[in-house]
């Protein structure tokens, strides 16, 4: 839940007059089917040069599928793996909860997420990644403002992967199988006679000192052993920051508040909160009275966090308790006697206007990403000292996804999905991405973008537009083009998430339900629109064969590309294509069912017999 998702509802808090639209509700067409596909054809796209790559540890699983929120420990939202081009709906399950984050897979392909808000004694929800069926469940004890995405991480004293997962109070490790390794506080408390407490960002991980920490809405930050859960600072950490500014008036008319709340009761039952759940959620986006609204980063190369968070409240010129500017904070973990330790602020980068988004950082540490509220894409340096910015031309709504090859960075707004080129010093826009998907109606970007080996898996939502309000009645996920823009495949979509567009290690999509668009639109459109749909849903593989070439033919071309530097001058650069190389053969051979030989050969006859295929059918 990125909550520069602010630019989402700005269409819903125009000040227009909408009689005209409500007169008319049971006359709008809301039936949006999205257009006919062209026959798909593998990308041009190739990997050139070096990779950006760092030190890996053997604790943080491969990029094969969202280990945690945005897929890596520094946030990239790069998997190494092919999407399916083709693609179905499998299932959804627990369509009771509303997710806003995550889900988190292991490598069987299990599903790990944690309800907002939940009407059941549950924070953490485990799912059979074959058939959505509950597995196990954690308990929320009372902390139903959320957990943020699991983190799953290999843990090689128990040989075997392991969740971790957190709550404002309590922090859990976990097998796959749901057997409790540890649990421990948090060391963290609040007020019970508060309708809740602050919402916990999720479990990141620091490799250089094999430990886990949780940063909180209110600011609070806390560092555990991976192995004992033990705490390893005196008390929580407080970043400097004052609650950010109330823009209450920013949000959607009261009556529209009031019917999406009737609209989310409907499906996710009445709410434990005073207030209804589509309220609380514009009220986080634009209410304010936060220190921190998304999730952060760990540098991959030191003991280091990155947060986005409020600036202190006297930085805006008023001493007024409340922060009008955003801030991106470099906090160094210091040791101080013998297992404890201290955060240091290393940097403080200010934002006019803030920001909402995941701060994330490149493989290699050396750069670090950021956006505004003016529509900049902005990359810094490790001291937080800017190297350079690119304007889009729209405020960004989200963390960009950092590629580690060709320097490619992908960022999304309401309307454009775009590319930036990162030349090291300077930035520059390339293209704007095509996402006109559905006839009769608007289309306009609704998810975080992945990078893919394949392709940026997108998600798309159709919309009818009246003068500056954008209703959604439909979406989509798909695939773009890294070259061109392009859509190249789509698949219609069950419910809008405003979570990250999740790959699993198939190929397929899983994604976390969490209406919000949607919700304003059934309540003004009521049964004119499709029934609000929660929890999670599973898209699968229709033709592994167009996997397993995807897979194969794209291993073959960071070969290639590995072939072209040298080895000893880029150990960590080689090191990352191997593993690269390994996750798409392995996908291959999974989509097969068989082993995969010589690469090379094995693209070139899974791409003629696809050829004739295609032909055949014409």
């Amino acid at each position: 839940m990125d909550t520069n998702t602010t630019f989402r509802f700005t269409v819903l808090s125009a000040a227009i007059t909408l009689s005209t639209l409500l007169a008319g509700c049971s006359m709008i067409n809301t039936d949006a089917q999205p257009k006919d596909m062209p026959e798909y054809k593998l990308t041009d796209w190739k990997p050139v040069g070096v990779p950006n790559a760092g030190p890996m540890s053997d604790t943080v699983p491969v990029l094969n599928t969202f280990h945690t929120m945005h897929g890596s420990i520094n946030n990239t939202d790069q998997l190494m793996i092919v999407t399916a081009p083709e693609q179905k709906l499998s299932w959804v399950a627990e369509t009771q909860f509303y997710v806003p984050e995550g889900p988190s897979l292991d490598q069987q392909g299990n599903l790990y997420f944690s309800p907002f808000r939940p009407n059941e004694d549950v924070s953490l929800v485990a799912l059979d990644g074959k058939t959505g069926e509950r597995r196990w469940t954690l308990p929320a004890h009372g902390d139903i403002s959320g957990s943020g995405a699991t983190l799953i991480l290999n843990s090689p004293e128990h040989n075997q992967e392991v969740i971790y997962h957190s709550t404002y109070q309590n922090i859990w490790a976990v097998t796959t199988d749901g057997d409790i390794l540890w649990t421990k506080k948090t060391g963290l408390t609040w007020d019970l006679e508060e309708s809740g407490s602050p919402h916990a960002w999720g479990v990141n991980f620091v490799p250089g000192l094999n430990a886990l920490s949780l940063v909180t809405g209110n600011g609070k930050i806390m560092l555990f052993d991976r192995l004992t859960g033990r705490q390893l600072l005196a008390e929580a950490f407080d970043l400097p920051g004052s609650p950010a500014v109330q823009n209450l008036d920013a949000r959607p008319p009261k009556f529209v508040r009031s019917w999406a709340d009737e609209a989310a009761e409907e499906q996710f039952g009445k709410s434990q909160a005073d207030t209804g759940l589509f309220t609380t959620i514009t009220d986080i986006i634009f209410g304010g009275g936060r220190e921190v609204t998304n999730f952060y980063a760990s540098d991959p190369i030191s003991n280091r966090l990155y947060v986005a968070a409020t600036a202190p409240d006297e930085i805006d010129g008023t001493k007024d308790d409340v922060s009008e500017l955003g801030a991106l904070y470099a906090l160094d973990i210091v040791a101080t006697t013998a297992g404890q330790y201290k955060l240091d602020i290393a940097g403080r980068f200010d934002f006019d206007g803030g920001t909402g988004a995941t701060p994330s950082v490149s493989n290699d540490g050396q750069k670090i990403f950021t956006t505004d509220d003016h529509g900049n894409i902005i990359a810094l340096a490790r001291d937080l000292t800017e190297i350079w910015r690119v304007n889009v031309g729209q405020q960004i709504a989200a963390s960009p996804a950092i590629g580690s090859d060709n320097g490619e960075i992908y960022a999304i707004t309401m309307h454009k999905i775009v590319k930036v080129q990162d030349n090291g010093d300077s930035g520059e826009l390339v293209w704007d991405a095509d996402i006109d998907m559905f006839p009769d109606f608007n289309s306009i970007n609704a998810l975080t973008p992945t990078i893919t080996a394949n392709g940026v898996a997108v998600s798309i939502g159709a919309v009818k537009s009246y003068g500056s309000v954008d209703l959604m009645v439909g979406v989509g996920l798909g695939l773009l083009d890294k070259d061109t823009g392009k859509m190249i495949s789509f698949v219609e979509a069950a419910e809008e998430s405003i979570a990250v567009t999740v790959v699993a290690p198939d190929g397929g999509f899983a994604i976390g339900h969490s209406p919000t668009r949607r919700l304003a639109a059934k309540g003004i459109l009521g049964d004119n629109a499709d029934d609000i749909i929660g929890g999670v849903a599973r898209y699968v593989p229709t033709n592994p064969e167009f996997v397993a070439r995807d897979a194969v033919c794209m291993a073959v071309r960071y070969t290639e590309r590995q072939q072209s530097y040298s080895k000893i001058d880029n150990a960590q650069a080689y090191e990352w294509d191997t593993k690269q190389i390994n996750v798409l053969v392995n996908q291959a051979e999974n989509a097969l069912g068989r082993e995969v030989d010589d690469l090379a050969q094995e693209c070139e006859a899974l791409t003629t017999k696809l050829d004739k295929v295609d032909n055949s059918a014409a």
